[in-house]
C-alpha cells in the first residue's frame, strides 16, 4: 500500500506543476495579445490626433514639421512620416528603436509587432498627404517581462509548497506506518478541482496592482513633507467644492511660515522639515474635527485651510493661530507664522478665492491688523435672512419640477476615433414661469440639501428617454445617491425603464459619488440588478478616490467609471500624475471597465489622455 501511495502523490504533484507551468504560458500569451493591441490602438489614435492637429495648423511643411517635432521629442516614437500626395516625404523623422529592459531570447520569444498607425492630413482643397506613426515598443517588451517573471515566481513558490507538502506526507506516512497512503477518489477530484493557484495569483496581482496605484496616487497628489494633498490637487478639490456647494459660501484660510528659507539655514532641513510637519498636523486636527474641511501645502511656506460653511473664518483664524503658538515643535524651532483668509466665498474660481485670501494673509503679514488677530475679510453681502431665501429656492425648485419647467442640456462624450459614444445630459429649471432656464450649479446643491433629488433624477430620465425616442441618439443621465437610498426609487426607475424598451437600450445611467469614501455598494449593486435586464448600461462617477473598491465595481456589471480632470491636474506636464493615470487606466482596464475623463478644457489635455489610452472624454468647453 506504500508502494501505491508514493506513484500517486507524485503523479498528482506533477498534474498540478504542469497546471502551474501551462498557467505561466498562458497568462504570457494573454499579456502579449493585449499589450499588442495596446500598442495598434496607440498608433493608430496617436496618428489621428497628429493628422487633425496638422489638418488644423497652417498648411505650409513649416508648421506641419513643427507639429511633428513636438511628438517626436518626446522620446517614444519611433517613426513619423508624412508622404505628400505627389509621394515625397515632407516629414520623416525616426530612430534607433531603445534596447528593451528584457533579455534577447525573450523578445525573439514573445516579438511584438505593432502596426503602423496612418490618417490622412487635410490640406488645401483637392490635396491630402498620409501620415505614418510607428511608437517604440521597448516599454511593452519590459512590461511584459515584469508579468512574465511575476508569474514565473509565484508559480515556482507554489511548485516548491507543493513538494514539500508532498515529500513532507510521504515521510510522515514512513514514520507513522500508517497504511496506504491513497486519496479517495472524490479527494482528489477535489485537490485537482479547487486548485489555489489561479485564485490566489488573481487575487494576489490585484491587490499589488491597487496598491501601486494609491501608491502612485500619493505621490501625484500628496506633498512628500507633510502628506497634505499638494497644491494642483488642493485647488482641484477646492473647484470642485465651489462648483458643487452652491448655497451661501465657503471659508478658506492661509497659514504662511515666515523667512523659511532662514529657518533652514538655522536649523537644517531635517528640523525645518519637522516644523512643517507640526503645521500640517494643527491643520488636519481641523480635517478630522469638522467634516467637509480639507487641507492642503501650495508651495514651500504656504497651507491652506478650506471650512465648508461661511461665518466661522474668524474665530476659526483666531483658534488656528492659537494652536500653532502652543505646539511644541514651532515653539522650540523658533518659527514664525502668519494666518490670513476670506470668508462667504461663492460663485467664483479656486485661483479667485485664493487670491483674495492671499491679500488678506498679505494685510497679516504687513501689521495691517491687530497683532493677535488673524486679518479675515468676509465676501458675502448682507442680502437678508439667508433661510428666507433659501426656502424660497426650495419652493421655486419643487415648483418647477411639478410643473415640468424642465429641459435637458447635453455634453458630447466621444472615443478617440472621435466618435460619438453618448450625449451626457443634465437638467436645467425654469425657476420663474417664463423665465431663463437655471443651470444646475445655481440650484443642484439646494436641491439636493432640500432631499429633491429623486424627483430631479426621475425628471430627467424621462426626458432623455423622450429625447431618445424622437431622435435615436444615445444619452446619459445621473442617479444621485440620496435617489438610490430612497425606498422605491430603484423599482420606479425600472418601471419606466420597461415602459420605453427601445428608449432604455440608448440610455446610460451614471451613479454620482458610487466610489466616494463611505458609499455604500449595496445601493450600487441592487441598482445594477434591476436595471441592467432593461439594457441599459451603467456608469460610475469618481473613480480616482478608491483603488481597492474597483472590484466591486465589476462584480455589480458596471461598464465604465468616469476620471475628474480635477483628480488630474498637471496631467500634460507632471510625469507623476502621468503614471498615475496609467497605473489607475491598467487596474481599470484589467477589471474590464471603459474608463472616460471629465473636465476636460484644454486640448493639450485630451492629447495626453489619448496618448495614455483613456476610452473617451468629453468635448471641451
Amino acid at each position: 500500500m506504500t508502494n501505491l501511495g508514493r506513484p500517486l502523490g507524485l503523479w498528482m504533484a506533477a498534474v498540478l506543476l504542469a497546471a502551474l507551468g501551462a498557467g505561466v504560458v498562458l497568462q504570457a500569451t494573454a499579456t502579449r495579445a493585449a499589450l499588442q493591441a495596446q500598442l495598434d490602438e496607440r498608433n493608430r489614435s496617436t496618428a489621428t490626433l497628429l493628422a487633425s492637429m496638422m489638418s488644423h495648423a497652417p498648411s505650409d511643411a513649416a508648421a506641419q514639421a513643427a507639429v511633428a517635432a513636438v511628438q517626436f521629442s518626446r522620446g517614444d516614437t519611433l517613426r513619423l512620416r508624412l508622404r505628400q500626395a505627389d509621394g515625397s516625404l515632407s516629414v520623416n523623422l525616426q530612430r534607433t528603436a531603445q534596447t528593451p529592459l528584457a533579455p534577447a531570447w525573450f523578445v525573439s520569444l514573445l516579438p511584438l509587432r505593432a502596426s503602423p498607425g496612418q490618417a490622412t492630413v487635410e490640406q488645401k482643397p483637392g490635396l491630402a498627404a498620409e501620415l505614418q506613426f510607428e511608437a517604440d515598443t521597448a516599454w511593452a517588451h519590459a512590461t511584459l517581462w515584469a508579468s512574465c517573471m511575476r508569474a514565473s515566481l509565484w508559480a515556482a513558490g507554489l511548485a516548491l509548497l507543493v513538494l514539500v507538502l508532498v515529500l513532507g506526507a510521504l515521510a510522515a506516512q514512513r514514520w507513522l506506518g500508517a497504511g496506504p497512503a491513497a486519496l479517495p477518489p472524490h479527494s482528489a477530484r477535489a485537490a485537482l478541482a479547487y486548485s489555489p493557484a489561479d485564485l490566489l495569483q488573481l487575487r494576489t496581482a490585484f491587490a499589488e496592482q491597487a496598491e501601486q496605484v494609491a501608491q502612485l496616487q500619493r505621490q501625484a497628489q500628496q506633498d512628500g513633507v507633510t502628506g497634505l494633498p499638494a497644491r494642483r490637487h488642493f485647488i482641484g478639490l477646492l473647484q470642485q467644492r465651489l462648483d458643487e456647494h452652491g448655497g451661501p459660501g465657503l471659508a478658506l484660510l492661509l497659514v504662511r511660515v515666515q523667512q523659511l528659507d532662514s529657518l533652514n539655514q538655522r536649523l537644517g532641513f531635517d528640523a525645518t522639515d519637522h516644523v512643517l510637519g507640526a503645521v500640517a498636523d494643527v491643520l488636519l486636527t481641523y480635517v478630522d474635527r469638522v467634516p467637509g474641511t480639507f487641507a492642503g501645502r501650495l508651495n514651500g511656506s504656504d497651507f491652506a485651510l478650506c471650512l465648508p460653511v461661511p461665518g466661522v473664518a474668524l474665530e476659526t483664524a483666531a483658534s488656528l493661530r492659537t494652536a500653532l503658538a502652543a505646539a511644541p515643535a514651532l515653539r522650540s524651532g523658533g518659527a514664525e507664522l502668519v494666518v490670513g483668509g476670506v470668508d462667504g466665498v461663492r460663485d467664483t474660481s479656486a485661483s479667485a478665492a485664493l487670491s483674495a485670501a492671499d491679500a488678506a494673509l498679505a494685510q497679516s503679514e504687513a501689521g495691517a491688523s491687530n497683532a493677535a488677530q488673524a486679518t479675515v475679510v468676509d465676501l458675502r453681502t448682507a442680502s437678508g435672512n439667508p433661510s428666507v431665501g433659501a426656502r424660497a429656492w426650495r419652493e421655486q425648485i419643487s415648483n418647477a419640477l411639478a410643473e415640468g419647467r424642465t429641459q435637458l442640456a447635453a455634453t458630447l462624450v466621444f472615443d478617440t476615433q472621435g466618435h460619438e459614444i453618448h450625449l451626457e445630459c443634465q437638467l436645467h429649471v425654469q425657476l420663474q414661469p417664463g423665465g431663463a432656464f437655471q443651470t444646475t450649479d445655481r440650484w443642484l446643491a439646494l436641491a439636493r440639501r432640500s432631499r429633491l433629488m429623486p424627483q430631479v433624477d426621475l425628471a430627467a430620465l424621462d426626458l432623455a428617454l423622450q429625447a431618445i425616442n424622437q431622435d435615436g441618439r444615445a444619452r446619459a443621465v445621473h442617479a444621485s445617491p440620496l435617489s438610490l437610498a430612497l425606498p422605491g426609487f430603484v423599482a420606479e426607475v425600472a418601471s419606466r425603464l420597461a415602459a420605453a424598451p427601445v428608449a432604455a437600450r440608448r440610455l446610460t445611467i451614471e451613479c454620482v459619488d458610487g466610489l466616494r469614501p463611505g458609499a455604500n455598494p449595496a445601493l450600487l449593486s441592487a441598482a445594477t440588478a434591476a436595471w441592467l435586464p432593461r439594457g441599459v448600461r451603467v456608469g460610475v462617477e469618481h473613480a480616482a478616490y478608491s483603488a481597492q473598491q474597483l472590484p466591486t465595481l465589476q462584480a455589480a456589471g458596471v461598464h465604465y467609471v468616469k476620471v475628474d480632470m480635477r483628480q488630474l491636474q498637471g496631467l500634460a506636464e507632471d510625469g507623476a500624475v502621468q503614471d498615475y493615470a496609467r497605473g489607475l487606466l491598467a487596474l481599470l482596464h484589467g477589471l474590464g471597465l471603459q474608463v472616460l475623463a471629465v473636465g476636460v478644457t484644454e486640448q493639450v489635455h485630451m492629447a495626453a489622455l489619448w496618448a495614455l489610452g483613456f476610452d473617451g472624454a468629453s468635448a471641451p468647453t
